[in-house]
């Protein structure tokens, strides 16, 4: 574990020495909102190079040369992203044909969030996480017990659902 946070204080280091070059190279492909997000999401992506390259190889995060590379690739690969995203986006709504809710769908929809949150109050936090995890980002248990060091998602879902049944003193709730 001492290691891990040396390596975050390394990392750190490195990040905050190097800011400055990585927003002037970010602001040449983005701007405004978009410049911010894409810089967070270049300090996730570097972190993730430096865990990899850094034991091995850490006089590569003394190459500005090299950290160019980096950003910049990143830049691009982003931009191809958000073209990719457009064009299917576009390719979608010129193809197809474009949904209108009706109110009955929103009315549906808004229930279906203010059960949600309902059920989210009667639990804690680690179990509002399992459930997320489940249901909201779609993991598979097997994800879940190692992410979360748990054993038996499954049996501790069932239980949670229970609960959230019991203590809403409902029985209608199919989608539960």
């Amino acid at each position: 574990m001492s290691q891990a946070i040396h390596y975050h204080d390394q990392f750190e280091q490195i990040y905050n020495a190097h800011n400055s070059f990585f927003k002037r190279i970010i602001s040449k492909y983005f701007s405004g909102q978009t410049h911010a997000d894409v810089q967070q999401e270049f300090a996730i992506h570097l972190y993730s190079i430096f865990e990899k390259k850094y034991p091995r190889d850490a006089a590569l995060f003394d190459s500005k040369a090299w950290l160019r590379t980096v950003v910049t690739h990143f830049c691009i690969s982003y931009l191809r992203k958000q073209k990719a995203q457009k064009n299917a986006v576009w390719e979608n709504t010129t193809t197809a044909f474009i949904l209108k809710a009706t109110d009955d769908q929103l009315d549906r929809e808004r229930q279906i969030v203010e059960l949600m949150q309902q059920a989210l109050g009667c639990v804690d936090k680690h179990e509002a996480l399992i459930l997320k995890m489940k249901y909201m980002y779609q993991k598979p248990s097997k994800e879940i017990e190692q992410k979360l060091g748990i054993q038996y998602a499954d049996v501790q879902i069932n239980r949670i659902k229970a609960k959230i049944r019991k203590k809403l003193d409902r029985t209608d709730l199919e989608w539960l």
